[in-house]
């Protein structure tokens, strides 16, 4: 097939489509040539504007990345089908053409230099307090955007939030609105109840196999063996490459000088006792020092003064000892007085912690280590960083490699490493790195690789090591057979029967006010997993209790009798105003931007094509 393809691509034709790709890569970009052939492909309309499938596909790879980069492997692998992605990457257009429309509408505008200077001032973007120009080109490309995409999408950012800020700008909270927040906070409730356990009601209930049968038959599209895969794959690793990395003499000389420029030649043994000042006023702090001072001097020991009297829990217990102490491990303060100290001198330091009375014990000088001491670890570092390197070097051949062939053999042969194959998974993934890996759970269920045989691109398991897979067998989905899903039903059936048993004696308590019922008096919110239960009752009608039946978190049921709702004190010290104030705020403001979105799409003419 690819000698095919090469014979084909010596046409006149066919070289001069690839002098306009050159001239096109070279004038505007890859994302220029994109849209060029997909522009006119328009995957919805927002009042006459369109939303172009290069849009999307750019979105929905947005998307996916920033999902990985924020949770990594703890994220749900079907947060990354592709499916999905386009289904949220689609809304998320669709809402921020809304939002654009109405920003255009009212006249809105921000200039270049604007958004200039908000990418200049962000921290992100800077080094030492400078904008670094390689930082902001590897943060865009990280999320697929070329500069003049990503410089487009702050423009529309900030539009956008400008009309967000003066919807927040309009919203102000009432002293009433914090004194009913508060009431309630502080409200307290009365109640009865009875706790029943539903694990130990399941020992007690029992079913017949014509039961199960009944509800195996009445569900059986519940019991489906879920769709498996396995995989073939190709791990290649920074180890694996490290044979083919060369260390200089210079090399190894330039790391061994950097790493004894920081060498500290002095070390000073110390012990001290700390009299902490965040538990007590600073004239109790000093009185105390001048005490601990006053029985130095009297010839008490300072190991066992510190044992008495030091705050400091990690050193006290053993006399105040804080071992062999170089530059830059303590605070400012007490380092600059450690070493203008000199040996068997005992002095005091105020820190940020507290009072520090400090006994140098010792001065040790010591002379950085040699080159040929450091040469085997200096060089396993630096195999390991080059092989690293290198490793990000041969991204584009293993990529190629992959592409460019039906199965893994290729990139086995070339990087000398094993082709592996994986146990069964579904759409949750595996037990094991590879397939617990949201990016190969992603890549093994794409339709390139599932569906046309395909090898995945290359995926980054971490700056070590990348794999690439290959699908060896795929099981669809089937239903399963009675016997096969007895056990489950089983589980369910047992379980159902045995909450109806326990609702039926719950509500018979109820009506009856018989059983062993807990008085709880003036309970207060968030006291207990059943108070929360009660707070959820509705306030009783004057002289009659207000009733529930409520499951607890383990599923037990909670037969609750509400008697009673005392009203909160609405009163609420400043300091702590703040704080309701600015939750109430936040919350307003947002379900007025929510509902003014919602407003807005209502309004606009949407198609989804």
């Amino acid at each position: 097939m690819l000698q095919d393809i090469r014979d084909k691509s010596q046409g006149v034709i066919v070289k001069v489509i690839i002098g306009v790709v050159i001239v096109t890569f070279a004038l505007f970009g890859v994302e220029a040539l994109v849209q060029s052939f997909t522009s006119t492909d328009t995957v919805a309309e927002v009042d006459g504007k369109e939303i172009t499938r290069s849009e999307l596909l750019r979105a929905s790879e947005t998307q996916r990345r920033q999902l990985i980069s924020m949770m990594g492997g703890q994220i749900d692998p079907a947060m990354l089908e592709e499916n999905a992605l386009q289904r949220r990457a689609l809304d998320e257009l669709i809402q921020r053409a809304v939002l654009m429309n109405q920003a255009e509408s009212l006249n809105l505008g921000v200039s270049d230099a604007q958004v200039d200077a908000y990418l200049v001032q962000a921290e992100q973007f800077q080094t030492d307090g400078v904008f670094d120009q390689s930082k902001y080109l590897n943060f865009i490309r990280s999320l697929g955007f070329t500069p003049l995409a990503f410089k487009e999408r702050i423009k529309q950012d900030v539009l956008i939030q400008q009309t967000r800020n003066a919807l927040a700008g309009s919203e102000f909270i009432l002293p009433s609105q914090v004194e009913s927040i508060v009431e309630l906070q502080n409200q307290k409730r009365s109640y009865d109840f009875i706790r029943y356990s539903l694990a130990q009601k399941t020992e007690q209930v029992n079913v017949s196999d014509e039961e199960l049968q009944a509800y195996y038959d009445e569900n059986s599209a519940s019991f489906v063996s879920p769709e498996q895969v396995k995989l073939d794959y190709v791990v290649v690793s920074a180890a694996d490459l490290q044979s083919q990395v060369e260390v200089t003499d210079a090399e190894l000389k330039d790391a061994y000088d950097a790493r004894v420029a920081n060498f500290q030649g002095e070390e000073r043994e110390a012990s001290h006792i700390l009299i902490d000042t965040s538990s007590r006023s600073d004239e109790e702090a000093q009185a105390r020092l001048a005490e601990v001072q006053d029985k130095l001097a009297n010839g008490e020991s300072f190991s066992q003064l510190a044992s008495e009297y030091s705050d400091d829990l990690g050193s006290k217990d053993n006399g105040g000892d804080l071992g062999y102490v170089s530059r830059g491990i303590m605070v400012g303060p007490f380092e600059d007085k450690l070493f203008a100290m000199e040996a068997g001198q005992v002095d005091s330091v105020e820190t940020e912690f507290g009072y520090h009375l400090i006994q140098l014990n010792e001065i040790s000088e010591t002379s950085a280590p040699s080159l040929d001491d450091m040469r085997d670890e200096l060089m396993s570092d630096l195999v390991a960083q080059k092989a690293k390197d290198k490793l990000l070097e041969e991204h584009e051949t293993i990529t190629d490699l992959a592409y460019a062939s039906d199965d893994l053999s290729a990139i086995s042969s070339e990087y000398g490493v094993a082709i592996l194959t994986t146990d069964y998974f579904g759409r949750d993934g595996g037990n094991d790195e590879i397939t617990s890996s949201p990016s190969v759970i992603s890549a093994a269920y794409s339709p390139t690789v599932l569906e046309d045989g395909h090898n995945s691109d290359l995926i980054e398991l971490s700056d070590e090591e990348v794999v690439v897979v290959h699908v060896n067998d795929h099981k669809a989905a089937a239903q399963q057979t009675f016997d096969e899903a007895k056990d489950v039903i089983a589980s369910i059936v047992v379980q159902q029967k045995a909450v109806e048993a326990l609702q039926a004696t719950a509500n018979a308590a109820l009506a009856s006010g018989e059983g062993d019922w807990t008085t709880v008096k003036n309970a207060e919110r968030g006291q207990d997993e059943v108070a929360a239960l009660a707070f959820g009752l509705p306030h009783p009608a004057e002289g009659e209790s207000s009733v529930g039946v409520e499951s607890a978190g383990n599923g037990d049921l909670v037969a609750i009798r509400l008697t009673e709702v005392i009203q909160g004190d609405g009163s609420v010290e400043a300091s702590q105003k703040e704080i309701y104030e600015n939750y109430l705020s936040q919350t307003l403001t947002n379900m007025t931007m929510r509902a003014q979105q919602e407003s807005l799409q209502n309004a606009a003419e949407i198609v989804r094509n």
